[in-house]
């Protein structure tokens, strides 16, 4: 399905050379919204790019190589896109999965955790949020996980800063709603991709695909009315 609201948007998506990043990339190209990129490996980057471009030739697509957990690229990153455009839509989708025991993490395990997960939310919404005030439409989506609700033995770092990403976007939701900025807060459990391979304690044929997360993503987004969904949790019909 084609929606006409997100033509000629600009989007900002983190965590895009891979997984769910990547196909929120696609559903949103295919719609005519314009690409702002950021992630680690510049060669799937450039890779992603190019493959839009050769079936969506009609929008702008730009990427950005950056750590999100290094706060000097973090502003840098910020202050690039500022430079070349306005933001209409923030999609925060990169995070990391460390898979250890509480007992065997260190605080630069710790801390690495939270500034992805965590802190390069809080800190590309804040900066990103002013033009989508001044222009009075604006979309904020934070990807957490089922892991927001509950906890692991040996994923209590990632549990925690879950917890914490929600936390935050609640309280997104009731800062900006005003402004007509509408902030979504998006709970999969277990999808496949390289980070969700890792966890090896369940089947990964029972995870969530990328593409049909990606294609809810932009379904409630395109909603422009008075109704919202503030948070959706998304679960799989099979665990095991």
């Amino acid at each position: 399905m084609k929606y006409d609201i997100f033509k000629d948007k600009n989007a900002f998506v983190t965590g895009a050379s891979g997984g769910l990043g990547k196909e929120i990339a696609l559903k949103l190209a295919e719609n005519g919204c314009n690409l702002y990129l950021t992630g680690r490996s510049e060669e799937k980057l450039l890779k992603l790019r190019d493959h839009i471009l050769e079936t969506c030739s009609n929008i702008k697509v730009n990427y950005f190589i950056a750590d999100l957990a290094n706060e000097k690229e973090l502003k840098k990153l910020v202050l690039k896109t500022q430079n070349i455009v306005s933001i209409d839509i923030l999609i925060n989708c990169a995070g990391i999965f460390p898979l250890e025991p509480i007992q065997n993490s260190s605080i630069e395990d710790y801390n690495k955790c939270f500034d992805i997960n965590v802190k390069a939310p809080f800190y590309l919404s804040r900066e990103f949020v002013h033009d989508m005030i001044n222009s009075h439409w604006g979309r904020i989506i934070n990807v957490g996980s089922s892991s927001s609700y509950n906890g692991s033995e040996t994923t209590g770092l990632y549990c925690a800063s879950k917890h914490a990403l929600l936390g935050l976007g609640r309280s997104m939701y009731k800062e900006y709603k005003k402004y007509n900025v509408r902030v979504y807060n998006i709970l999969p459990g277990s999808i496949q991709t390289e980070m969700g391979a890792t966890d090896t304690r369940q089947d990964f044929d029972t995870f969530l695909k990328p593409e049909d997360v990606a294609r809810y993503i932009l379904f409630i987004m395109s909603f422009d009315s008075g109704i919202i969904s503030e948070e959706i949790k998304m679960n799989r019909m099979v665990i095991r």
